[in-house]
């Protein structure tokens, strides 16, 4: 066991090094790694003719499986910053909605109230048919053209807010 320590030991922390680019990192990992062998009797299994092998692929998996874990713990935010975040899209939304609801009032009457049947209140197109008494057809013609007016008023962000938050309660 101690030869193969003095032999593989800085070979095996320079190729763990090339993945975590990391030296002391790259030791902790071999360190570990040779004390696994020691303690799970691995070095007793170990055949000549397949010794690099197993020790290179057995190092390059431990410094993935450990750069997996860094990334975790990378790109998990604090409590704080959640709610910043959370603070900034409540405020996009709430922009965003009364900017839609400002151009929805611009719209022609019959067209505005058709939108808030089908958007706010989640009528089927037939309910609202039945509730002004025009054809399916006819409310689908509204609600295409009140679209395409929103599309053209409204910038991508707003149009897709729209999209975002008003269309998918359908």
């Amino acid at each position: 066991m101690e030869l193969l320590f003095d032999t593989y030991y800085s070979i095996l922390v320079v190729w763990a090094d090339t993945f975590l680019h990391d030296m002391d990192a790259a030791e902790d990992v071999i360190q570990e790694f040779f004390i696994d062998i020691w303690n799970n009797k691995i070095y007793r299994k170990l055949k000549s003719e397949t010794l690099d092998s197993f020790l290179y692929i057995s190092v390059r998996n431990r410094c993935l499986k450990k750069i997996e874990k860094q990334d975790v713990f990378r790109h998990v935010m604090s409590l704080d910053q959640v709610d910043i975040i959370f603070e900034e899209y409540n405020e996009r939304h709430d922009v965003i909605v009364s900017k839609v609801l400002e151009e929805i009032t611009q719209l022609p009457e019959r067209s505005r109230e058709v939108m808030k049947c089908v958007f706010v209140e989640g009528m089927k197109y037939r309910e609202v048919a039945e509730r002004y008494g025009i054809s399916v057809s006819t409310v689908k013609t509204l609600l295409g053209h009140s679209v395409r007016k929103l599309r053209e008023r409204l910038n991508k962000e707003m149009y897709s807010g729209f999209l975002l938050f008003f269309c998918r309660r359908k």
